[in-house]
């Protein structure tokens, strides 16, 4: 399938996020994941981006997100995947490490 890759840079250039959106194996779903963000409004900008791009914003139902949450939540996640694009939760699962991630999840949305 397809994937396309958008990174968001600051005025240095430096990388402030990143997004991977891919077509799903039915041909009608666009898979989101990773997106990665320094901020709840690059990540919108990033999604809003690739979705338009890949005329996933026309429906909505179809874009497909694996949200990571943990004991804290992932609040800005969660209400930016839901009120920007109006996709509820489908389902949970469980991602199981061998060793703790040396990474923030509230930079991650998908």
């Amino acid at each position: 399938p397809a994937s396309h890759t958008w990174v968001a840079t600051n005025e240095s250039g430096n990388v402030v996020g990143y997004i991977v959106m891919r077509q799903g194996v039915d041909k009608e779903d666009m898979l989101v994941g990773p997106l990665l963000s320094n901020s709840i409004q690059v990540a919108q900008k990033l999604l809003y981006i690739a979705a338009e791009a890949t005329d996933a914003q026309k429906s909505a139902e179809r874009l497909r997100m694996c949200v990571p949450v943990c004991e804290s939540g992932n609040p800005n996640a969660v209400q930016m995947i839901e009120s920007d694009f109006g996709v509820k939760g489908g389902f949970e699962f469980v991602r199981m490490y061998s060793k703790k991630p040396n990474y923030c999840l509230n930079k991650m949305f998908a």
